[in-house]
C-alpha cells in the first residue's frame, strides 16, 4: 500500500540548506523504495501471466504496443535507380546445366545524392567569313542572375533559400563550401544574396 503523496508548498520549505538538504535526501529514499515495490508487484504480475496464461487488461501499463515500423511506404515519385545482382555462374553444380530464373527478392532503401559542386563552361565559337570583316557571327551570352561572377544562377539560388528557407546562415554554408575545397568569404556570400535585393534580418 502506498501512502498519498503531497504537493509540497514553497512556503513549507525549511530555509535552512542541511534541513532542506535531509527532506530531499528522505523523499529520495521514499522514491527508490516505492519504484522497488512497483517493480516487484509488475514482476510478480508478469508471472502469473505466464502461468495462467491470463492476458492483462487493456490499460494496464504491461500492455505493449506493436512497434510501427516504415516499411515498404516510400514514395512513389522518387527516382528509383535498380542493381540486379546476379550470381557468378548459373550453370547448376549437379549437372552442369543452365539455371532458370524462378523467383526474385527485392528490398528497397531510402538513398540520398550529395550536393555536388561543378564548373559549367560555356563556350561560345566566333565564326567569320574569309572573304570580308564583316560576317563575324557569335551567339550572345546567356543572362545570369549576377553579371560577371564566378556563382551561376543556381548556386546563388541554394545560398538563398538555404539561408532563407532553412535558415542556414552564410557563415555556415562558407564552412561547409570550403569541406568541398572551395573557399570563399562570407562576405562574398552575402554580396550574392544583396545582388538579388534580399536584405539579411538576421546575422549572416
Amino acid at each position: 500500500m502506498y501512502r498519498s503523496i503531497m504537493a509540497i508548498r514553497p512556503d513549507a520549505l525549511p530555509t535552512d540548506p542541511a534541513a532542506l538538504t535531509e527532506m530531499v535526501l528522505a523523499l529520495d529514499d521514499e522514491n527508490d523504495e516505492r519504484l522497488a515495490t512497483l517493480v516487484a508487484e509488475q514482476l510478480a504480475l508478469e508471472l502469473d501471466d505466464l502461468e495462467t496464461g491470463a492476458t492483462p487488461p487493456a490499460g494496464s501499463r504491461l500492455t505493449r504496443k506493436k512497434a510501427r515500423r516504415n516499411i515498404g511506404a516510400l514514395p512513389k515519385h522518387l527516382l528509383c535507380c535498380e542493381q540486379v545482382l546476379e550470381p557468378e555462374a548459373t550453370a547448376c553444380p549437379c549437372c552442369q546445366g543452365q539455371l532458370h530464373k524462378i523467383d526474385e527478392d527485392v528490398s528497397e532503401m531510402l538513398d540520398v545524392i550529395p550536393a555536388i559542386l561543378r564548373v559549367l563552361r560555356t563556350i561560345r565559337p566566333k565564326y567569320a567569313c574569309r572573304g570580308c570583316t564583316d560576317g563575324v557571327v557569335q551567339v550572345k551570352a546567356l543572362p545570369r542572375l549576377i553579371e560577371s561572377g564566378m556563382a551561376s544562377t543556381a548556386l546563388v539560388t541554394h545560398v538563398v533559400v538555404s539561408k532563407f528557407a532553412w535558415y542556414l546562415l552564410l557563415y555556415r554554408q562558407v564552412q561547409i563550401l570550403a569541406g568541398q575545397g572551395i573557399h570563399l568569404n562570407r562576405s562574398t556570400l552575402a554580396g550574392w544574396v544583396k545582388r538579388c535585393g534580399l536584405v539579411a534580418q538576421e546575422p549572416l
